[in-house]
């Protein structure tokens, strides 16, 4: 199993000082320029010092910002648990001695990991998962869960990232009757709140904590993370790669009833846009259309506008094929419907038959129906289909002219 690694970064000590010496050397220049200015001073030598302040400070604010940032990582392969401070120490657990995790935060604070005991690794403003691992007793050899004190952990993560949500399905999968998702807006420890309920919760039993600040009391979803709320560029990025993927899968979705004139003979409502929930689905496949780009946007604006109306353009399309099979050629006259029906009796016919002359003299008579019924304004077939259609014939008349 490939491993999957959801990384959280942070500012670090150099960000923070170099930010608040910026602050300083400007506010030393704001005051040099009208002490100077009082004082009578010329004007050169105060532009020189004031020029010279605001430089030391840009300066001390791009040397914070050209610094690294640290990074809470936890990475999930097939039978380990790794984490910790990218700048410090990983730790590791095997996914057997997992006991139950949970969706905390988010973080009030950033928590550096500077030894042993110290087992929060969050990030401020940050959520994190909150993992019990079961590990033995000095002396007591492997011992089962029973036998072994739970360590405690906090383990920052980016609510948008979905290398987050694959590391939970995968956490959730080692330990599916023992897990607890939970949105924890307390300022308990790790071991305060494990002490106020159960170490393992059933899928039955789960519920949610909520501190008395909580106003919202909505359970933390992973599951659907929008660009907008992202917690880096990086996670935007992976979640509108995400989008573009989905909206392949649609239009290949689409693409198969375009392309099969089985199909387009069965469930004409399907691709027939004077049905209202094919109309619908045009549209939204029109707006996702026009808001994609062939690479990242770099705007997350715009990347969130089309992520959503992928989202908008999945749940069209869901509705347009569940009401297109659900109908099939039932919003028809009768009569088209049963010219419909020997339609697709004739292209079965077709495909069951090995002789290239048959197969052209179905086909041929298939494309009449469709092509007479279209012509009326019954019928409204995507030019790709009815072009599908005429290659299947003109296919089948080549290969009996060839034979003969």
């Amino acid at each position: 199993m490939v491993s999957v690694t959801c990384r959280t970064e942070y500012l670090t000590g150099r960000h923070h000082a170099s930010a608040g010496a910026a602050w300083i050397v400007m506010m030393v220049a704001l005051v040099a320029l009208v002490g100077l200015n009082i004082a009578g001073v010329d004007g050169l030598l105060i532009a020189a010092v004031v020029a010279g302040l605001l430089a030391l400070s840009l300066f001390a604010a791009a040397y914070g910002r050209l610094g690294e940032r640290g990074a809470v990582l936890l990475t999930v392969d097939d039978d380990t648990v790794y984490f910790g401070d990218e700048d410090h120490t990983l730790v590791s657990y095997p996914l057997s001695a997992l006991r139950s995790f949970a969706i905390g935060g988010p973080a009030y604070e950033t928590s550096a990991m500077t030894g042993r005991q110290a087992q929060h690794l969050t990030v401020l403003g940050q959520k994190y998962l909150k993992l019990t691992f079961a590990r033995p007793q000095p002396g007591s050899g492997a011992g089962s869960d029973e036998d072994r004190d739970p360590d405690l952990w906090q383990v920052a993560i980016v609510e948008g990232d979905p290398a987050a949500t694959a590391v939970i399905d995968r956490l959730r999968a080692h330990a599916p009757q023992r897990v607890s998702t939970t949105k924890d807006a307390g300022r308990k420890s790790g071991q305060e709140q494990a002490a106020d309920r159960p170490a393992t919760v059933s899928v039955g039993q789960m519920h949610l904590d909520h501190d008395s600040s909580d106003r919202e009391h909505t359970p933390v979803d992973l599951r659907r993370p929008r660009i907008a709320d992202a917690g880096s560029d990086e996670a935007a990025q992976r979640l509108w790669e995400e989008a573009t993927r989905r909206h392949d899968e649609v239009l290949t979705a689409y693409g198969t009833y375009e392309l099969d004139p089985a199909l387009l003979l069965k469930y004409p409502a399907v691709t027939d846009v004077t049905v209202e929930q094919t109309q619908t689905f045009h549209l939204a496949l029109d707006e996702a259309t026009a808001l994609r780009t062939d690479a990242y946007p770099g705007n997350r604006g715009r990347a969130d506008a089309y992520q959503q109306s992928v989202a908008a353009l999945r749940r069209a399309w869901i509705a347009c094929e569940k009401h297109g099979r659900r109908i099939g050629a039932g919003y028809l006259e009768p009569a088209d419907q049963n010219a419909l029906d020997t339609a697709i009796k004739l292209y079965n016919h077709a495909e069951a038959s090995n002789t290239p002359a048959e197969q052209a003299t179905y086909y041929g008579r298939v494309r009449d129906i469709v092509t007479t019924m279209t012509d009326r304004g019954v019928l409204h077939p995507p030019e790709a289909a009815v072009a599908e259609l005429n290659a299947v014939t003109r296919r089948a008349l080549e290969a009996g002219t060839s034979n003969a």
